[in-house]
């Protein structure tokens, strides 16, 4: 695919499991659709906004990468295209993952790779179906959420030696670090997959405030022998609005929306994300992991 690095990448976080995590959903309602992410990870992290426009017959899009490897095109960990396709992923704990030997290996950008090929989710799934994840030693142990302007959405999860397709059964769907097809018993009421599915299945509209909620409830941060960790950017694709919602460092007060065919039209460029948020807020005290803020400890508990 032209401009797309082929080297293989795998997608994994170098964190304990409590940081390692990422929350992904999405809320159709009343003719509009959201997909919305949070990416929980080290605030080193040089995060990038990475717009290619229409060419060479693939679609103009916008994604949220990572620069992985110095000159080599960015990862696209979160991508939207002109047609209304949205694309993220997810952390899951290792398992054996399916290997094919027959099809082509996943490589480095592929997330960006469906965007700039599919028009829908049906397309993006039926384009995965013909690639195998990678071989060792370059695991991917993750599963993806899709959604599409005209409401379609799903999470796609390697397990059992398939590719499972879970659809949404209702007006929202909701991953982060567990399985779906193969639930984790050992998650708790409060966990992020069940605080934010209680939110969203209270939800009477799909409007980018309500998506906000969510996101800061079952957003993280923290440290991790020192550095400073938690949702370091999160997102709101609105789909059928047209306009990508920008969120950096937890600062839910103060997003940078960008209407899509505007920034498109600019023409291919990148940018760091820092740089657009030129006035992050403090780095706030104590901690919010996994089921929610941790009261701080006190005297000989230090």
């Amino acid at each position: 695919m032209h401009g797309l690095t082929p080297t293989i990448v795998a997608i994994s976080l170098l964190m304990p499991a409590t940081l390692a995590a990422c929350s992904v959903f999405s809320i159709v309602m009343n003719g509009q659709v959201l997909l919305a992410n949070n990416n929980d990870n080290s605030y080193t992290l040089n995060m990038l906004l990475h717009v290619t426009p229409n060419r060479d017959g693939l679609w103009g899009r916008i994604c949220v990468s990572l620069e992985t490897v110095p000159g080599w095109v960015p990862m696209g960990m979160k991508c939207v295209n002109e047609k209304g396709l949205a694309i993220t992923h997810a952390n899951v704990p290792a398992t054996d993952t399916p290997y094919d030997p027959d099809k082509p290996e996943i490589r480095h950008n592929f997330l960006e790779k469906i965007v700039a090929e599919c028009d829908t989710v049906k397309q993006a799934v039926a384009l995965l179906r013909t690639y195998s994840l990678p071989r060792a030693p370059h695991l991917a142990h993750v599963h993806l959420m899709l959604a599409d302007a005209a409401g379609d959405s799903a999470i796609l999860e390697w397990v059992d030696g398939d590719l499972k397709v879970i659809r949404r059964s209702g007006p929202t769907q909701i991953m982060t670090n567990s399985l779906l097809s193969k639930p984790n018993a050992s998650e708790g009421p409060n966990s992020r997959l069940h605080r934010g599915g209680r939110m969203l299945a209270e939800l009477k509209e799909a409007s980018v405030a309500s998506a906000v909620s969510v996101l800061k409830e079952i957003s993280i941060h923290g440290r991790y022998k020192g550095d400073e960790v938690g949702s370091v950017e999160s997102v709101v694709f609105d789909l059928t609005g047209r306009k990508v919602h920008l969120y950096y460092k937890r600062d839910f007060e103060h997003p940078l929306t960008l209407d899509f065919d505007e920034e498109v039209a600019k023409g291919a460029h990148t940018v760091e994300l820092r740089k657009l948020f030129p006035g992050p807020v403090a780095f706030e005290p104590g901690e919010r992991y996994e089921d929610g803020p941790i009261a701080p400890k006190t005297g000989s508990q230090k």
